[in-house]
């Protein structure tokens, strides 16, 4: 099998938007993958206090904010696809989003951006909130970090 998927996320350095796409392959259970394509997308500085500041916002203005940067990463890999000449090639979109809560010990975390407004954006399906499932689990919420150490 082989996956074509843009992934992305944001880190807390609030440097930018990463984006990446990768074709994973899937052969007797052996994957490896090769990366196409990859650019980190820098924050103005509207972006960058928005981001920052989430964490101090009430309940509406937050999940306004959760939607606005969906919308955000949708458009922001729409021009991705266009730079990269992708149309057409990709499968899925992985997006890890932003940060905002964690506390795992609590059983709780949260990233900011919609998956449901990215894939408005791009018309793609997009995997999503890829945290919380493993936080319900009791585990850190980073469920994808042991495949990559393995």
């Amino acid at each position: 099998m082989v996956y074509k998927v843009i992934g992305v996320m944001s880190g807390s350095s609030l440097d930018g938007l990463d984006i990446v796409f990768t074709e994973l392959q899937e052969r007797g259970g052996v994957w490896s993958f090769e990366i196409k394509a990859a650019d980190c997308i820098g924050y103005n500085k509207l972006w960058e206090q928005h981001l920052k500041n989430a964490v101090d916002l009430c309940a509406k203005d937050y999940l306004l904010l959760h939607s606005d940067y969906g919308r955000f990463i949708g458009q922001s890999i729409h021009e991705f696809i266009d730079r990269n000449n992708l149309h057409h090639q990709v499968n899925l979109i992985s997006s890890h989003g932003h940060t905002s809560f964690h506390l795992p010990k609590n059983k709780m975390t949260h990233q900011l951006g919609d998956g449901s407004a990215i894939a408005a954006e791009t018309h793609l399906p997009v995997v999503s909130d890829l945290r919380s499932i493993d936080i319900a689990f009791g585990g850190q919420g980073a469920p994808i970090v042991p495949v990559g150490e393995k």
